[in-house]
């Protein structure tokens, strides 16, 4: 166990987002509402995104019939990752969309078509601070944590501001009891809650970075939009503590 620990790395990144993110729910219209906080997936695929441009590539493959996300071959480094934020506000807003690749051919000359107008939810955080937590499995992926541009859709950019980096078994404050106050969302089977609402998000999970209709998703618990969640742990829940955040996790991957 203690190895374990040893072998798993707590990246907590601060990031500033001063478009806000619109990060739409699964198989909806960009008209409605987006998550207030990046989900796993999304976060998982930021990181991913920083390493592949430089060591890989970023283009989808195919495996078994199957096109994936090339975040999948970074997916099993990525123990568990969450996001918060001491405040954020929805609010949808208008933008100029180009639409001619969706016209038939025939209208493609016709500029009059050539644009229109779309809706979008947008995340805005207070004071365009963002957090996110990574624990990792691979010392090599901490250092393009700050390489991290855009989380979600490409105009959603982002910039890091600081990263901090603790060996998880340094970290570890309780397992399986004790009491929290967090603004990092996490998952409902892990703790009792107060001051939060619940929200379904995809699983970091690899059928969720493939082509599907049926999305695996999974209930978090997260803040209401100021102030922090307070809770208490479970037996499948941890707690650990880095710089002055409380963060719970599941149990199984504090080891």
């Amino acid at each position: 166990m203690l190895r374990a620990l040893r072998d798993r790395y707590v990246v907590l990144v601060k990031v500033r987002a001063p478009a806000g993110l619109s990060i739409y729910y699964p198989l909806a219209t960009t008209t409605a509402p987006c998550y207030p906080l990046p989900p796993p997936t999304t976060l998982a695929g930021a990181l991913a995104y920083a390493y592949l441009r430089r060591e890989r590539s970023t283009e989808l493959f195919e495996e078994e019939g199957n096109l994936y996300s090339p975040a999948v071959l970074v997916l099993s480094e990525i123990a568990y990752v969450a996001a918060g934020a001491e405040g954020w506000t929805l609010t949808r807003d208008s933008e100029r969309v180009y639409q001619l690749i969706y016209q038939k051919k025939q209208r493609w000359g016709s500029l009059e078509l050539a644009y229109t107008v779309g809706v979008r939810g947008n995340a805005y955080y207070l004071d365009d601070r963002l957090y996110i937590v990574y624990i990792l499995a691979n010392k090599k992926l901490i250092e393009y944590a700050y390489g991290i541009v855009r989380i979600g859709r490409k105009e959603s950019l982002v910039s890091v501001d600081d990263v901090t980096v603790e060996s998880l078994g340094r970290v570890v404050k309780s397992v399986g009891s004790g009491t929290f106050e967090t603004y990092f969302y996490l998952p409902e089977e892990i703790a009792v809650c107060t001051n939060h609402e619940v929200i379904s998000m995809p699983k970091l999970t690899k059928e969720n970075f493939r082509r599907t209709t049926s999305p695996l998703t999974e209930r978090y618990c997260v803040s209401r939009g100021l102030g922090t969640i307070r809770g208490e742990l479970k037996g499948t829940g941890a707690l650990i503590r880095v710089e002055d955040f409380d963060i719970p996790i599941p149990k199984q991957v504090s080891g």
